[in-house]
């Protein structure tokens, strides 16, 4: 590489090559410089692009299976466990999912549970309401789903004396 010009356009060449090379450095030098603020906007970013976190399917049951999902029932006896089982479509960083759960009789929340969902992938979450002391109240419930803060889903339940024989 010629740095003096010999008329034949060469130092316009190397000007260019060197322009080039001092734009690359200054480049590599301010991604190895970000800052948290600058990584905070790149992720919002990022979550702009993915598809939105949305729910796919509620299933309400009374114990975990060894997969993570719960044995979908609507009835349950006052000791029961109560298990919302929120399985979500698309990606997610950070997104707070809410289940609630809704005396049907009075509208009183009498559970909630939050987690903030971080995934690239579908998902399920189990969220495990506690017991209200020494059991639940015999009733209608309304376990009620919000994924970043907006109304996703909803499932009713009832809280019985006995089960049905066969339930």
């Amino acid at each position: 590489m010629r740095i003096f010009n010999s008329g034949d356009g060469s130092m316009g060449s190397a000007k260019l090559l060197l322009s080039a090379v001092l734009a690359m450095s200054f480049f590599v030098t301010g991604c190895a410089q970000k800052g948290d603020g600058e990584k905070a906007a790149e992720a919002k970013v990022v979550q702009a692009r993915s598809p939105a976190l949305s729910l796919f399917a509620l299933n309400v049951g009374n114990s975990q299976q060894t997969d993570g999902s719960v044995f979908p029932t609507t009835l349950f006896v006052p000791t029961d466990k109560l298990i919302a089982s929120v399985s979500t479509k698309g990606q997610a960083v950070s997104v707070p999912v809410t289940a609630k759960l809704i005396a049907m009789a009075n509208g009183q929340v009498v559970g909630e549970v939050s987690k903030s969902i971080t995934t690239s992938i579908d998902a399920t979450s189990n969220f495990e309401f506690s017991k209200q002391a020494p059991a639940w109240a015999i009733g209608r419930y309304l376990v009620e789903v919000s994924i970043d803060g907006k109304k996703a889903g909803q499932q009713e339940i009832e809280v019985v004396q006995a089960l049905p024989a066969g339930a």
